[in-house]
C-alpha cells in the first residue's frame, strides 16, 4: 500500500494552525493522512502515516474524542475524518461557550475570593514562575513592554527577533516608542547584516555584542523574563521553550547590571530610515514582480530562517521540502521561480534534485545552498550547471545578490 511519502506544502502550512485546535504534531499527521485517505483501517492508516500501529490507534482514540474523526461499529473498525468546517466550527462555538461562562462567573468568583482572603495585606516576598509554550513566553514579553514605563532591555537572538515579528509584539514596541519607553535590544554580532528582522519590530536602532547565550533576556524596573535556549525549533508555538519570570529585585538588579554592561560595550547600529531612489526602485520591481520560491534542506529550522528572510525581502515562499526527491516532487507541481537547495542531504541529496530539474527546466534559476567548501562540490556544481552558490553559514550580502 501506499505511504505518505512526500509531504505536501499544505500539509506544512496547516500543521501549526492545527496546534491552535489543541493537535499535537502526530495527531496533526494522522488527521492530514486520514483526509488524504478518505477511509481505512487501523493498520492501513498507520501504515500510510508511517506510526507505530498501536500509538496508531491510540491517536485515532483520541482524535475521535476530540471530534475530529469518527469511527464504524463493524470488524474490523473503519476511521474516516470529519468535514473540517464542521470540526472547526463546533470547537470554537464550545470555546466561545466556555469564555461566556468564564466572563459571567468572574465577578461572583472574585467576590467570594476576595472573602476568603481575609484581612492579612499581602506579603512583599518576591514571586518566581516558570511559564512554557513560546505562544505564552511571547505573550509576557509583550505584557511587559505594555506594562514599561521608562526604559527596557531586550537581549535575544536574530531568530528569536524574526519570530517575534510574527506575533502582537511589533505593535507593542510602537505604542511603547511613542510612550517615550527607551528599548535597548541588543542582540547577535551577525545581526549587522540582519537589519530588516530588527526593522520590522519598528526599532531603528539596536546594538550588537557578543551573547551569554542563545537564550534571552527581557527585563525593566520592576520584573525580569529570562531563557535558557530560544532555537530548538523554528514554530512559534513550541512547546519546549521555556522562561523563568521573577520580579525579585536582587535577581532583577543583577540582569539590569548585565544589560547595562552589555549595552555600554555593545556596538551601535543604526538603520537608515530613508532608503535611496534606486534601492526603493529595485525593491517596488520585487514586489511588483511577486517572485516565487521554495526551499529544500534536511533542517527544519535553516528552511524556516531561510524562508523568513526571503518574505522580508519581497520573495513569496510557496513550498518548503525536507528531501530532494520531495523538493523535485513540488518543483514539478509548484513551478517557482527560483529554487533555493541544500547540497547535502540523506537520501536524495542536492545533486540528484538539479540533476532532474534539469532534465525538464534546463532554464530553471538553481540556487545551491552549501556547507562544503571543497573544490570537487564547487566544480561539480558548475559542471551541473547550478546559477549560483551560497555558503552556509549564510551570508546576507550574498543572498541579496542572488535576489
Amino acid at each position: 500500500m501506499e505511504t505518505l511519502e512526500t509531504v505536501l506544502p499544505d500539509e506544512q502550512d496547516a500543521t501549526p494552525l492545527l496546534e491552535d485546535f489543541g493537535l499535537a504534531d502526530d495527531e496533526a499527521k494522522m488527521y492530514l493522512g486520514l483526509l488524504r485517505m478518505g477511509t481505512g483501517k487501523v493498520s492501513e492508516i498507520s501504515h500510510f502515516t508511517n506510526t507505530d500501529r498501536v500509538k496508531g490507534y491510540k491517536i485515532l482514540e483520541n482524535l475521535k474524542n476530540l471530534g475530529f474523526v469518527t469511527s464504524t461499529l463493524s470488524s474490523p473498525i473503519l476511521f474516516s475524518a470529519n468535514d473540517p468546517k464542521v470540526v472547526f466550527e463546533d470547537i470554537l462555538k464550545k470555546r466561545k461557550s466556555k469564555i461566556d461562562r468564564l466572563e459571567k462567573n468572574q465577578p461572583r468568583l472574585i467576590e467570594i475570593l476576595d472573602r476568603l482572603k481575609g484581612s492579612k495585606e499581602d506579603s512583599n516576598l518576591p514571586k518566581l514562575t516558570v511559564i512554557s509554550g513560546r505562544d505564552n513566553i511571547y505573550d509576557q514579553i509583550k505584557k511587559m513592554i505594555d506594562e514599561s514605563k521608562d526604559e527596557m532591555y531586550l537581549v535575544t537572538s536574530t531568530a528569536d527577533l524574526i519570530r517575534m515579528y510574527y506575533t502582537d509584539i511589533p505593535a507593542s514596541l510602537k505604542k511603547a516608542k511613542k510612550r517615550n519607553v527607551l528599548v535597548k535590544l541588543i542582540t547577535e554580532i551577525d545581526a549587522t547584516t540582519k537589519t530588516d528582522c530588527v526593522k520590522n519590530l519598528g526599532l531603528n536602532e539596536f546594538k550588537v555584542s557578543k551573547l551569554p547565550s542563545q537564550g534571552r533576556i527581557v527585563c525593566n524596573s520592576l520584573q525580569i523574563i529570562m531563557s535558557g535556549y530560544t532555537a530548538k525549533t523554528s514554530r512559534i508555538h513550541a512547546r519546549d521553550d521555556s522562561a523563568l519570570i521573577t520580579n525579585s529585585e536582587e535577581i532583577s538588579g543583577n540582569m539590569q547590571s548585565l544589560c547595562r554592561f552589555m549595552w555600554k560595550m555593545g556596538k551601535e547600529v543604526t538603520i537608515e530610515k530613508k532608503s535611496s531612489a534606486s534601492d526603493s526602485a529595485t525593491r517596488k520591481t520585487q514586489i511588483q514582480k511577486n517572485a516565487t520560491a521554495i526551499v529544500i534542506d534536511d533542517d527544519d529550522d535553516a528552511v524556516e530562517l531561510f524562508s523568513d528572510y526571503l518574505e522580508n525581502k519581497g520573495v513569496k515562499v510557496v513550498g518548503k521540502a525536507n528531501d530532494g526527491k520531495e523538493g523535485f516532487e513540488l518543483y514539478k507541481k509548484l513551478k517557482p521561480d527560483v529554487v533555493f537547495l541544500d547540497v547535502i542531504m540523506p537520501k536524495y541529496d542536492g545533486f540528484y534534485t538539479l540533476s532532474k530539474i534539469r532534465e525538464i527546466n534546463p532554464e530553471a534559476k538553481i540556487i545551491m545552498v552549501t556547507g562544503d567548501f571543497s573544490p570537487e562540490t564547487k566544480k561539480k556544481l558548475k559542471e551541473m550547471k547550478a546559477t549560483d552558490i551560497i555558503y552556509k553559514p549564510y551570508d546576507e550580502k550574498a543572498i541579496d545578490k542572488v535576489i
